[in-house]
């Protein structure tokens, strides 16, 4: 099944990353929400994306919670008659801690804002894109979540949790017309991460757009034949 004009929901969308796959989609002529969880976010996004902000809806929602996901999505559907493209970017970076001196409120905001975000909302999407026979999900997973790494322990299990559901998400839905992958990156070529690291070779770094390049592929009809995988997009980094 073909669909032109697709209506795409993105998680975490008034980032760096989530700015740059806005707009990715935008320019091949797709419908884009993004959702947001502090005002100021919106603010921001505004602020850096001018040429944007006015094709953009914007969607409050705290997705580490089953029933706003429920209804960010029941007013997504009823706003643009259906979910096409879900791309789940919301996450966070908690690291440099040994596992046995980290917190269990820290431990939990890995989980909940990397992993079970990406749970709900694909639990939440799935069902709608099933009954249409049709839908593209990308979740973003993490070098560090291929293997365990020191002081990082929160991050990566969050991170390779992401790639397994994936990987389990799409061997349930295979048959059904939808697809989900999930892109792994590592270090981008950001803003916070250029002055948190000022001494980095910053121009091995993968930067956004690149990235979003990727997961507009992988969204595309020529990527149809892909379904569960886990795609790295680190470059050089």
């Amino acid at each position: 099944m073909t669909k032109q004009n697709r209506n795409v929901l993105i998680t975490g969308g008034t980032g760096i990353l989530g700015s740059a796959v806005t707009k990715a989609y935008l320019t091949q002529g797709d419908t884009v929400a993004v959702t947001y969880l502090f005002e100021e976010e919106v603010e921001r996004f505004k602020q850096y994306n001018p040429d944007l902000s006015d094709n953009v809806t914007f969607l409050f929602a705290n997705v580490t919670e089953e029933a706003e996901v429920q209804k960010t999505i029941a007013e997504f559907i009823s706003q643009f008659g259906s979910l096409d493209v879900l791309i789940n970017i919301v996450g966070g970076f908690v690291g440099g801690i040994p596992t046995a001196e980290l917190e269990e409120d820290r431990w939990d905001f890995m989980m909940n804002l990397n992993l079970k975000s990406v749970f709900l909302c694909c639990k939440t999407a799935i069902p709608h894109m099933t009954a249409q026979s049709y839908g593209k999900i990308i979740n973003v997973s993490a070098r560090a979540g291929l293997k365990g790494e020191a002081g990082l322990s929160a991050y990566c299990v969050s991170k390779g949790g992401v790639r397994t559901l994936t990987e389990s998400l799409a061997a349930e839905v295979m048959d059904s017309g939808v697809n989900v992958n999930a892109i792994m990156p590592s270090i981008m070529d950001t803003p916070a991460n250029r002055e948190s690291m000022p001494d980095e070779e910053h121009d091995r770094w993968v930067a956004p757009a690149d990235v979003a390049k990727v997961i507009c592929f992988l969204t595309s009809d020529d990527a149809s034949i892909i379904n569960g995988a886990a795609i790295p997009v680190y470059g050089r980094a």
